[in-house]
């Protein structure tokens, strides 16, 4: 910690806690998300560590870049650039974007997802938490804990991961799913915020659909 001046803290959860920081001598801002290691099994360790692996190997305009990582004998700390908000809490307070820059969300995202998926990493938790906003309205994708690299000779993945409201077909039919997932998620999105404009009438209709149909038969696409 010798190397960054801590500012405020600008998050918590179940994960830990995230503070905006400033890097000593050259004044960067910077996010640092400080993990616990205690009560963490070894798979949730390895699942961390895999986590940062990915990150590190990533270096995109639109993708948020791991910066550094140190442990103390308590935590894990992740440094990555810093960006002042995800899209969750900007839809929540402001609604309906203009079109103008929906459509630059879903370029800057495609050039992200192109990027990642060029590499056969899927993220596997498009969401808009995971969503950020840097400066001049640069969008950041964030939060690669259900990411995941296949190898050369995998062609499909079986394990569950993602958040259930945002999830694909296959992944709720426990099917096995590529990275057309990461397609379904972003479509959803732009969904959300280009024909709804807000958060609440995408949750209330899904909650609705929910309670009036107790199976969904999907389309396959």
């Amino acid at each position: 910690m010798d190397a960054y001046n801590i500012l405020e803290c600008i998050g918590e959860g179940s994960f830990g806690r995230v503070y905006k920081g400033r890097k000593k001598y050259t004044g960067q801002i910077v996010a640092l998300k400080f993990i616990p290691k205690i009560g963490k099994t070894d798979n949730a360790l390895k699942g961390l560590k895999r986590e940062i692996e990915i990150m590190r190997s990533l270096h995109h305009l639109n993708i948020i870049e791991m910066l550094d990582t140190f442990e103390t004998d308590k935590e894990v700390v992740a440094v990555t650039d810093y960006a002042e908000g995800d899209l969750f809490q900007i839809l929540e307070d402001d609604g309906r974007l203009p079109e103008e820059i929906v459509r630059s969300i879903a370029c800057q995202l495609v050039s992200a997802l192109y990027y990642l998926h060029a590499y056969r990493i899927l993220h596997r938790d498009m969401k808009p938490q995971n969503i950020l906003l840097g400066q001049g309205g640069v969008v950041k994708l964030c939060d690669f804990g259900f990411a995941r690299a296949m190898s050369l000779n995998t062609m499909v993945l079986t394990s569950i991961k993602g958040t259930p409201l945002y999830m694909a077909p296959e992944l709720i039919e426990e099917k096995p799913y590529d990275h057309c997932t990461d397609l379904w998620y972003s479509i959803l999105f732009w969904f959300i915020i280009f024909c709804l404009g807000h958060l609440d009438v995408f949750y209330m209709n899904f909650l609705w659909g929910r309670h009036l149909f107790t199976q969904i038969t999907y389309l396959h696409w």
